[in-house]
């Protein structure tokens, strides 16, 4: 069963034999995370998504599941005690990551106006750790000098 590649179409029964090249089919590339395996299942390492309405749908979801996952991890952060700023500065590289993939793999399947819509929604929280930083850093500084004297 290894090796072998199945093409999942709507039609229920067709007479052709159709050979396509995976390699050139143009669309959404992903591994499923699931690492559940069943016994009488085709199990799914790869997919291309070629249906454009489709892509956009699963490129929105995603999105939303990130940015949410990215205010969720926020929140706990700014609720913490945390005073040296670590947790902030990884929730920074979080979100450049996420911005890297959204223009690496998600823009030429995303229209305009969502694709402009999700970057500003990404450079407003990261702009509001930036100054959460600052202000901790300023804190830090404020606290330090009044020790020291």
């Amino acid at each position: 069963m290894k090796g072998k590649k199945f093409v999942i179409t709507k039609k229920q029964k067709s007479d052709e034999i159709t050979y396509m090249e995976y390699e050139k089919i143009k669309g959404l590339k992903f591994n499923p995370k699931s690492n559940v395996k069943f016994e009488d299942m085709i199990n799914v390492d790869k997919m291309i998504i070629i249906n454009e309405s489709f892509i956009k749908k699963i490129i929105d979801k995603k999105c939303k599941i990130k940015l949410e996952s990215i205010l969720k991890m926020l929140s706990i952060i700014f609720e913490s005690d945390d005073e040296s700023g670590e947790a902030m500065d990884i929730a920074l590289d979080e979100i450049e990551k996420f911005r890297s993939t959204v223009r690496n793999r998600y823009k030429e399947y995303m229209e305009k106006e969502k694709y402009d819509l999700l970057l500003k929604k990404i450079e407003i929280v990261e702009n509001e750790i930036k100054i959460r930083k600052q202000y901790l850093y300023k804190e830090n500084i404020s606290l330090s000098e009044g020790k020291g004297r």
